[in-house]
């Protein structure tokens, strides 16, 4: 016996039956509630989705949509956990993205989302911003790649005015003009002070790197870019090569309008130390190099230092830049938590926690939180990463941030 519901039937072995009596009235649905039903779809969703119509391809493209998704996804949902290995001598850039989890003590996860990113040689990782992360390395293979939708795009290659072209090689550092939306990459020198040159270039157009010359205050990069705000900071020094007399400095890049500026360091500060782009490279023989890391807390500059053996770390504040305001506080990491481990400090996260990595990487990979607030510390144990692999490179570099799902594709 069949049961007979509009125009739908179902038969005796249960297969269904549709009987189409009268053409269907085609269901309406307004434009911007299409819009906004877009909006709050996940990154691999809306990949597919182009394909549907040309006119959601139009609008999933489009760089309102993709602004307007990416601020949605910002303030709705906690950012995920970005972490990417280098082998800087090698070939491969593996990118996980994963869950941030909020356990108060210890938690396990399993990873989510894996890639690697190819087409690039002699691989280093950057800095991430908006959901993009700057890579590469030398005066070419400098790219952006968006993990969210597995795209690379390469800049031309560029040369400075004076060499050597193939070492030193510059830092770069990926910004964001909120104005004219755009994304930037500025290229800094380092290790040289001959040159003192920089450049910076802008995604999408001719991308031709121009000059980005810093007439005030000439100097070398020595720490990854932060950014904020539309501003990038990193550390710098005004000499190199005659280490008793050299100036530390932080440096501020509007990414609008293309200017630098310049925050004095204080002697109670001083030595910010050379940033190693390998974290595994062993400098606790120096009790000068503590290599401190600049931070976002709070939307200040901070300057936080490794935590040593004994599990204390300081943190300094630019309070005011323009009076010279610096606050310093000290913080004691639970000697539990502490017993034997040498820690990096890797970023802030939006809840106000710092991330710390054993210099020592460990199988399972695992991390560390601390709370600058609660002065409490945590640990996620990752499961499933391929750590074994990169354990047996020589040197190791390790980049870990928030990160939030984008559209924001290579081509614009």
């Amino acid at each position: 016996m069949d049961i007979d519901t509009a125009g739908m039937s179902f038969t005796k072995s249960g297969l269904l039956e549709i009987r189409q009596e009268r053409p269907m009235t085609p269901v309406y649905v307004p434009l911007d509630l299409q819009i906004n039903t877009l909006l709050r779809l996940p990154v691999k969703s809306l990949l597919r989705f182009r394909c549907v119509s040309k006119l959601w391809s139009s609008i999933i493209t489009s760089r309102d949509f993709r602004n307007q998704h990416l601020k949605i996804g910002a303030s709705s949902a906690p950012p995920r956990l970005l972490i990417a290995f280098v082998e800087p001598y090698g070939e491969k850039v593996l990118v996980v993205s994963s869950p941030n989890p909020n356990a108060p003590s210890f938690s396990s996860c399993s990873y989510r989302d894996l890639s690697l990113v190819k087409n690039i040689k002699g691989n280093m990782m950057y800095n991430a911003c908006r959901g993009l992360i700057c890579v590469g390395t030398g005066f070419k293979d400098v790219g952006i790649y968006n993990h969210s939708t597995r795209q690379l795009h390469t800049f031309p290659q560029f040369k400075f005015k004076k060499g050597p072209e193939v070492f030193p090689r510059p830092n770069y550092m990926l910004g964001y003009d909120p104005v004219e939306d755009q994304y930037k990459v500025l290229a800094v020198d380092a290790f040289s002070d001959q040159r003192l040159e920089h450049k910076v270039v802008t995604l999408g157009g001719e991308e031709a790197w121009r000059e980005a010359p810093c007439v005030a205050c000439p100097h070398i990069v020595s720490t990854r870019g932060l950014y904020m705000n539309g501003t990038l900071y990193y550390e710098a020094s005004r000499k190199y090569l005659d280490y008793q007399n050299t100036i530390y400095i932080i440096v501020s890049f509007d990414v609008m309008l293309e200017t630098f500026n310049i925050i004095k360091v204080p002697s109670k500060v001083l030595t910010l130390g050379m940033w190693f782009p390998y974290p595994w490279v062993d400098t606790s023989e120096s009790d000068n190099d503590t290599d401190k890391t600049l931070i976002n807390y709070r939307g200040k500059i901070g300057v936080v230092e490794n935590p040593r053996l004994k599990g204390s770390f300081r943190m300094w504040v630019v309070e005011d830049a323009e009076k010279e305001e610096w606050s310093m506080s000290t913080f004691h990491l639970p000697e539990s938590a502490a017993a034997g481990l040498d820690f990096l400090v890797m970023d802030t996260f939006s809840n106000g926690e710092i991330c710390l990595v054993p210099k020592e990487l460990s199988d399972p990979f695992c991390l560390y939180y601390y709370n600058l607030e609660k002065k409490s510390m945590r640990s996620v144990r990752i499961e499933g990463l391929p750590v074994s692999e990169f354990k047996r490179a020589e040197r190791l570099s390790l980049t870990i941030s928030d990160h939030y799902e984008s559209l924001m594709f290579s081509e614009t």
